[in-house]
This record gives C-alpha cells, structure tokens and sequence, in this order.
C-alpha cells in the first residue's frame, strides 16, 4: 500500500528546499522531500573552494551534457546542476545576486501575474540573511533570518581588489551594493558564506527542518514518474539506490522542484509534455503541452585568461602541488585562505546597449586561472596553471537564443538531450564579443597593467570579430543557471506550462517550483531567485498573503530617491 502524504515535494534544491521547509512549519501538514543525492554533510560541500572539484564529479552532479553546440565548436558543454540535499546551492559558485528589477517586471509584462519587481521584492528581504553591518547592507531591501546567508568577502584577494580599481578607471562607477535593484558598475560580490563556510539552503532551511516530525527526507532516490489519476496527479513513483520500487501518494499536492533540466523530463516521463514527441519516446500522452522543455536557457561565458608577472601573487599555486596540502591545513584549522574562496569575488554590470533599460553584461574575477587545454582534453576538474594569473569571465545576462530539451528514451535513468542553442541569436554574439573587448580594455588600465605579463587566452593578435567569435568557440562554457525550461504564463498562450499559480497547465495536483518556470532568466546568478521562487511557491500552496514589504521613515527629496532606486517598499 502507497505511504500517504499531504504534499510531496519533488527535489530538494534552493527551491525545493525551501519549500518543504515552509510547508513543514506549522507542523500541520505531512510533507515527503525526496532527493536524488546524498547529504550535504560533506567537506567538498562545507568547504568553498570544493565547488571546482565537485560540478563535474558523478558523487556530487547529475553529469548533464548539451548536444554538440554549433557556436561552441560542435563541442559538448557540461551542465552541472547539485546532486546533494540542497541541490545546486550545495554545488555552485555561492554568489548573492537577484537581478535587476526589470527582469521581473519584465516576466510580469509576458504573462507571470504577481511576479513583478515590487511584488518579489519582499520574498528577496525575507528569505536573506544579510551578515553585514554596513550601511548599504542595512537598507529595506535587505533582511536578516532567512536560510540564505549574504555577506562580504572575508579578505578580498589584492589582485580582486586591483580589478575593481582598473574597471572604474574603465569608466565604470563604483557599487557596493549589486542588489539594490540595478545592478552596475564594479565591486565585490557578496556571497553564501558564513564562519568560512558554505551557507546553503541544505544548512539554512533542510537541514533545521528535519527535526520536525512532518518532514520525512528520503535519500538517494531516483523519481520515475508521477501518476495521474484521469487529470489528477496522485502518486509518485520512484527507486531507491538498490533499485527497489516505491510509491507515495499526495493528498494536496505534488510539488515538482527538480530543476530546468530535470523538472521537463519528469513531466514528460509521466505522460505530460509535447504529444507527438512522447509518441515518439512510446509513451502514453495524458497533457499535451508543447512547451514542456522548450524555452531553455542558460548564460554562455567567456573565460579570459592573464599571466601575471613573476611575484604576483595569484592562487595558481595554491591550488597546485605542495600548495594544495597547504592551502587544506590552513583551511581546516582556520577557516581562512585559498580554500575559503568562492567561485568569483570581483564582479561587474555594464550595457554593451544603451537602449537597454538594463546592464547585459556580467563580468566576474579571480586571481587564478586553469588549464582549459588540459580540462577540454581530460574531461576531467581543472588544474591550476604553473604560473601566477587571473581570469576575466563575462556573459551575457538576458540571451536572446533558446534551447529545447527533450528525451533520449522513456527510461528514466537516461538524461535527457539538451540543446542550448548558446550564442544563435546574432545579438547574443553582438553583445559577449563586446563583453570581451571590455574585459581586455579593464586589463589595460594602470591598476592591472603594472601586475600583468600577458594576455593569454584569447592571445593578443585576435582582433577581428570572426577571430575573437572562433576563440570564443572553443572556450565557451556554461553559466550553470538552466532555467525556462517549464516557462510561466497565462493559460491562453499554447506555450505557457504553468500558471502563474505555478499550477501545470491541464492537470489537477501539480505544480512546478524551480528555475524551469522563469520566463527568461535574470540578470545574474540564479540561486537567490530559485529560493523567492520556492518561498513565494510556498505561500501559493499553503494559501498564505505574501511577507509585507519593509516601512520606514523619510521624507522629501530622500523618499523620491528611494521609490526610484526601489520601486517596491511602503513609505509611511
């Protein structure tokens, strides 16, 4: 007989995670989180610098894959998404960002009702925990006791803070602060750190939850399909590691939260998704919905590589040899070094479109610098390079080019095929091609150039577009932030997948909550929206009126300033 439940929830990711978090709360109601991984307790998880071992390590990602991509040199481009309780927010690169407030009036204007800037904004302030005491960190639009931790870097790298100096003799302005509302200009990240630490949604929100009774976790499972009952989704199915069947059954809900990647192949598994595709794979079709997988998207990134003259210091060697003992014994006994850096500390937005009411380009910085060459042969994690360096990264926030995903078999052990179609769109090569210009001229200025030997990847000579375009062919990567994949809209448009209910379309019972149902991504990192998502989400199933925005007191020329930075916030 089927274990019984009131809510179901498919994947314990940033989104994932904290949903079940939220339904368990009041301890009224039974909720099952099953999860394809194991637990986060893990060294590689805790420990920041883990992420670059772990996004293409089998233990700790699902291993997805495009097909061979046209503008990526016909090349394969991996995918990582976290395959640990806490999904992706265990795996990824731990930086705080939300966006720019266009991208969700933006998704309202095409059909996400209620999903706006100003709507969003307290889900922003509710689900952070803001750990600085300065005084941009203090305004309304920051909070504190949320599962996801924000905070300054604990001891900017020299060559980091040497990056931020050479954008603003760049032209860029300073910012502090890249979560205002409109990200711009140069500055450093804040990130998912705290005590030295990775601070995720596994450590913040699943993890305290488990003490409660109505949560029941489950471990290393595989999902197969969800089961519907005429247009109802009742039951779901699912294997654990020794590959015994099991099943449960939603009297509420089931809550698909298993990501862009995953969340599309499930539906379609289970008979919902385009017909004549499913017909194809030889199963049966219970909804037909042509959008389920299409819309895809991730951000496709550059990464620019310097040498730095001998003496610079760099993390190259840190990473490398003799200095990988010592950067770990350091780590353990003090929670400080190289192996407490996240994935990028200098960051910057600027427009390579200035009719755009928003920055498209994101460029993010790191003293180091790896053996691409090496990594593309092996398939295999990165190793540092010999000598002292530092990397450039941009990308394009908001691409124009779409993917689809669709199946391989009807087997639910088998990914599914990805195509992401990066840079197909002629303005998405328009605008990273100007994003690389810019990183090259930021490594030109006085602040860099003194500390910096030569340009090396792309080298010097390479110029023209069709050079700088063949280049970025064989060294483009993934941003990790699939997202669109189960896109949100209004019923009356063929493509939409959910609601803005984040209910599927034409079934009764289910409900997508993650990353898949942007429709389009944001301007930055995806975990900060991944988690609002699965609070906002939370909020829709239980019924509940969303968080109030912050009060406070200002008056004349002030309160103007702060209703045009803001655009959200009550005041009174």
């Amino acid at each position: 007989m089927d274990e019984v439940f009131d809510y179901i929830v498919i994947g314990a990711g940033s989104a994932g995670g904290t949903l079940a978090a939220r339904l368990s709360e009041s301890g009224q109601h039974k909720v099952l989180l099953l999860e394809g991984g194991a637990s986060h307790k893990d060294l590689l998880v805790s420990m920041p610098s883990g992420w670059g071992q772990m996004i293409n390590n089998p233990r700790y990602s699902w291993g997805h894959e495009t097909e061979p991509e046209l503008h990526a040199a016909s090349r394969r481009i991996s995918l990582p998404r976290g395959k640990r309780l806490g999904g992706s927010s265990s795996i990824n690169g731990m930086i705080y960002i939300r966006g720019d407030r266009v991208d969700y009036d933006s998704w309202a204007e095409q059909g996400a009702t209620g999903w706006s800037y100003e709507e969003l904004l307290p889900y922003f302030v509710r689900t952070q925990d803001q750990q600085s005491d300065e005084e941009a960190f203090t305004k309304p639009w920051h909070g504190r006791g949320g599962p996801l931790t924000a905070s300054n870097l604990h001891k900017p790298h020299p060559v980091s803070l040497a990056m931020v100096k050479a954008a603003i003799q760049a032209g860029m302005p300073a910012c502090t602060d890249f979560n205002n509302g409109h990200p711009d200009g140069a500055g450093l990240f804040q990130v998912n750190l705290k005590n030295g630490q990775r601070s995720s949604v596994a450590r913040n929100a699943i993890e305290p939850a488990m003490q409660r009774g109505n949560l029941d976790v489950r471990m290393q499972v595989l999902v197969t399909r969800i089961g519907l009952d005429g247009q109802r989704a009742t039951t779901v199915h699912w294997k654990d590691k020794a590959g015994g069947s099991h099943s449960a059954r939603a009297n509420q809900e089931i809550l698909l939260c298993a990501g862009a990647l995953q969340s599309p192949q499930l539906l379609m598994l289970s008979g919902i998704g385009p017909a004549e595709h499913l017909r194809e794979m030889g199963i049966e079709v219970k909804v037909d919905l042509p959008g389920v997988g299409a819309n895809l998207q991730d951000h496709a990134i550059a990464p620019m590589s310097w040498r730095m003259k001998v003496g610079t210091p760099s993390l190259n060697q840190s990473f490398r040899g003799m200095g990988i003992g010592a950067s770990l014994i350091k780590y353990l006994l003090t929670r400080q070094g190289a192996m407490a850096m996240p994935a990028s500390e200098f960051a910057a937005w600027f427009s390579s479109d200035p009719s755009l009411p928003y920055n498209d380009i994101q460029l993010h910085g790191l003293p180091v610098t790896g053996d691409i060459e090496g990594y593309m042969q092996s398939g295999k994690n990165y190793r540092t390079e010999a000598f002292p360096g530092m990397t450039l990264a941009p990308y394009q926030v908001r691409p124009y080019s779409r993917g689809v995903l669709k199946l391989k078999s009807s087997k639910p052990e088998e990914l599914a095929s990805v195509r992401m179609n990066f840079l197909h769109d002629e303005r998405d090569r328009k605008a990273l091609l100007y994003g690389v210009r810019m990183a090259s001229k930021i490594a030109q200025q006085p602040a860099l150039v003194g500390l910096i030997e030569t340009q090396t990847r792309p080298t010097p000579n390479l110029q023209s577009d069709e050079e700088l375009l063949d280049w970025i062919g064989m060294y483009l990567g993934s941003g990790h932030h699939a997202s669109g994949s189960c896109r949100m809209g209004q019923p009356h448009d063929a493509m939409t997948v959910v609601t803005p209910d984040l209910k599927v379309k034409g079934v009764q019972g289910l409900r997508v909550i993650d990353a898949s149902v942007m429709p389009h991504l944001v301007s930055g990192n995806t975990n900060a929206a991944s988690v609002v998502i699965g609070d906002k989400g939370a909020d829709l199933v239980l019924g509940l009126l969303p968080p109030a925005p912050k009060q406070w007191k200002v008056s004349g020329l002030m309160a103007a300033t702060v209703l045009s930075s803001m655009g959200a916030a009550e005041v009174v």
